[in-house]
């Protein structure tokens, strides 16, 4: 497919790599949008857009029913990160819509059983997999990353619930074994340090922030903590829009989460039409740094936009009437919107 691309001098020093472009309609305008090598988009008049980030799911696969994603030309249900194959084909397809920086849910302690040699361990976490299956499909991810100039972030559990010694002990690890590499991605515009979205509303991980023993938190010191709406509302702080919920944001307007779910508790989880998830997309692209466009693949919170098969799904948060038969209409809208459908 051609591609047409505008750069100008001012682009020509802004953008490290200019990796896709097409015309599309921003707030109130006809632009041409070039994608940069950061995952941000940039309009001709020099206007940034938020850098658009998706979560990936790679555990619980035993709680879809019947939800199935196209991978490697045909659906599956229950798709493996552990398959590289499979990584780089579902990969490809968030790069296409316009997505270059995944954040990958390891909010789990079974996730982490057994990595760093071990160290990491809570009695009875386990869950018959483990880091030897878990660190695989993290590393295969980090490989694709690598491979199609994409990058990736870690996203960790509650401290609320495991402690915020836990969870500083698995930051050390990621900081040591990942975040280190360019390939993790930094938060920028004048914060150099990783991202590292906590599972967590924000204030709520606030008044245990100021709790926590020194020692405890060292090692989450040196990454820009992200946080997140969880089952209850949220009254927004400035760590919040990393997610996990709905539809939120941090109160600086800086950062904003998006999903195809409207509900916040699982009582109330119901997937929005076509129409419903165009606006969503949109209020979030009016992020100052970052929108997170829900999940991929997450089934088991019902925030997945991927091409998926929902016509047999026996989960109804899952379907939406007006949009059951359309299998890529939520990822060709954040298509549209990131690309110009290009």
């Amino acid at each position: 497919m051609k591609k047409s691309i505008l750069l100008t001098a001012a682009l020509a020093a802004a953008c490290l790599l200019l990796s896709a472009s097409g015309c599309g309609k921003g707030d109130d305008e006809k632009t041409t949008k070039v994608i940069t090598s950061d995952g941000s988009t940039v309009t001709p008049t020099g206007k940034p857009k938020p850098t658009a980030v998706c979560h990936l799911l790679i555990c619980c696969r035993s709680n879809n029913k019947g939800t199935k994603f196209l991978v490697n030309g045909e659906w599956n249900a229950s798709h493996d990160y552990r398959d590289i194959s499979q990584v780089r084909d579902i990969m490809q397809k968030i790069k296409e819509a316009g997505v270059n920086v995944v954040s990958v849910d390891f909010t789990n302690p079974p996730e982490w059983e057994g990595a760093d040699g071990g160290k990491i361990h809570i009695d009875g976490q386990s869950d018959g997999l483990n880091w030897a299956g878990y660190g695989k499909m993290l590393d295969n991810i980090v490989k694709v990353c690598k491979e199609k100039n994409m990058q990736f972030m870690i996203f960790i559990g509650n401290p609320a619930a495991w402690g915020m010694a836990y969870w500083n002990q698995v930051a050390g690890f990621i900081y040591d074994k990942y975040a280190k590499d360019n390939t993790y991605r930094k938060y920028g515009n004048g914060d150099d340090r990783p991202i590292l979205p906590v599972f967590l509303p924000g204030e709520t991980f606030d008044i245990l922030w100021k709790n926590a023993d020194p020692a405890d938190k060292k090692n989450l010191e040196k990454f820009h903590i992200g946080t997140c709406q969880v089952n209850d509302p949220i009254r927004e702080m400035p760590t919040d829009g990393w997610g996990y919920r709905n539809q939120s944001g941090s109160s600086d307007g800086k950062v904003r989460f998006v999903s195809p779910n409207s509900g916040v508790a699982p009582s109330s989880w119901a997937r929005v039409d076509a129409d419903g998830w165009k606006q969503r997309v949109e209020w979030g692209l009016k992020a100052k740094d970052y929108v997170v466009l829900g999940s991929y693949d997450d089934t088991c919170d019902a925030i997945f936009w991927g091409v998926a098969d929902v016509s047999k799904s026996q989960t109804a948060c899952h379907k939406n009437a007006k949009t059951v038969d359309k299998p890529s209409i939520y990822y060709d809208i954040v298509k549209e919107a990131l690309t110009g459908g290009k």
